[in-house]
């Protein structure tokens, strides 16, 4: 089946549809973490009482965690999380699902998923999965191959349901043997909020900050340090450029599991800086908690990830509904209902000269020119790519695969 926006209406609250329970290893802010907590919104707002069990907190940067609690949901802290293949975790798990009456079990980070597929399946209840990217099994090859096998073996028999945020991903579930009843296309949303705007000096604080002066052209890229992100292709892109632009990069190096690889990445990307020659062109601001105002003071948005989940990832759609027109790339496929050209520029993956022609075409625009491109994707985030729709949406598939209050054994995805 699959669903492509919207549907259904929100059940209004007249007492508890019963509890479910969430794993998220890394309760961080970034995407798959944000789009856990509009779903938990909409699952509470839809009567679900319901328990995160998540990772360690992360170090530096924000955390779901008190959003979570402030919606009333039970957060509780299951170390192990970090440890997939710790024998305790799944019975862990399934334990707490067996003693709070949990109807069913939904996982999010690739991690914690198949840990919490043989919780549910353990404990006798549906297992639904958030699936937010493309997979990738990190480690030597054999390891690696381990690790796909051992993911495959478990999604293609425990999965009741895989919401996946786009076709790219869907395929990548069948592919793993997930029936393609039991997969669903929903794509990520964002809480759209009115655009930030700045007073003229504010604005021109900012873009100092960002290295940039009034009459520059300024980029933003958000997302954090990490070869999925594709900094360093945005480099690459920016050697030659025909035309003066200047870049910040916002984010910082930091997934727990994987630190001495996104340290060392964040180390090439500043060599790479000075081998290029684009001390000058590019700033690093680390961590902001300011996105929306320094999307209100760049001049566009560019985006050079490897691999997404969503063809329009969170990063990308938070830029398009502050007004910014955007360059990225087409890791997770084109964009439903998006027009390249109209409501926004879309460029090869992992391909700098690409990347190189569609900043080109941006910085061709006149001001207003860019404006429209900008309107036109508010727009389109607007008109298809509110989370509370899509929150909707999700709980709807979730009670889709619930067994009448009483029965036991995992549900199956109701048809859309």
């Amino acid at each position: 089946m699959a669903v492509a926006g919207p549907a259904g209406g929100r059940r209004p609250v007249t007492g508890s549809a019963g509890r479910l329970v969430m794993t998220l290893r890394l309760p961080d802010r970034t995407g798959a973490a944000k789009m856990a907590l509009e779903f938990a919104r909409a699952l509470r707002a839809d009567g679900f009482e319901l328990t995160l069990v998540h990772g360690p907190v992360p170090r530096a940067g924000p955390s779901v965690l008190p959003d979570m609690a402030a919606l009333g949901v039970a957060t509780v802290l299951e170390e192990r999380l970090e440890r997939p293949w710790d024998p305790r975790l799944v019975p862990a798990l399934a334990d707490r699902v067996r003693r709070e009456g949990g109807r069913c079990v939904i996982g999010v980070n690739q991690r914690d998923r198949a840990p919490a597929l043989l919780a549910a399946a353990r404990a006798g209840v549906p297992g639904v999965l958030m699936v937010q990217n493309q997979h990738h099994f990190w480690g030597p090859r054999p390891l690696a191959a381990l690790k796909r096998r051992s993911y495959r073996a478990v999604v293609a028999r425990a999965t009741t349901l895989a919401v996946c945020t786009s076709a790219v991903v869907r395929d990548e579930m069948t592919g793993f043997g997930v029936p393609a009843e039991r997969t669903v296309v929903l794509p990520n949303g964002i809480v759209v909020a009115p655009p930030a705007r700045p007073a003229a000096a504010e604005r021109a604080r900012l873009r100092a900050e960002m290295g940039a002066g009034e009459d520059d052209l300024l980029l933003l890229n958000v997302g954090r340090l990490d070869p999925q992100k594709g900094q360093d292709v945005l480099l690459a892109a920016l050697a030659g450029l025909p035309a003066p632009v200047r870049v910040a990069l916002v984010g910082s190096a930091g997934d727990s599991v994987a630190a001495r690889r996104t340290q060392d990445y964040a180390t090439s990307l500043r060599r790479q800086v000075r081998e290029l020659g684009l001390a000058g062109t590019v700033t690093f601001l680390g961590w902001r908690d300011d996105v929306a105002r320094l999307l209100a003071a760049a001049d566009g948005y560019v985006h050079t990830a490897r691999w997404e989940g969503p063809a329009l990832p969170l990063a990308v759609m938070e830029a398009m509904a502050a007004g910014c027109p955007t360059v990225f790339t087409d890791c997770s496929g084109r964009p439903p209902v998006f027009e390249p050209g109209r409501d926004g520029l879309l460029a090869r993956t992992g391909d700098p000269a690409s990347v190189r022609e569609r900043i080109t075409e941006l910085a061709a625009l006149s001001p207003d020119g860019r404006a429209a491109m900008g309107a036109a994707g508010a727009a389109l985030i607007r008109a298809h790519y509110r989370a509370e729709d899509l929150g909707r949406t999700f709980s709807r598939l979730v009670r889709g695969v619930l067994p009448p209050d009483g029965a036991a054994g995992p549900g199956r995805a109701a048809a859309g």
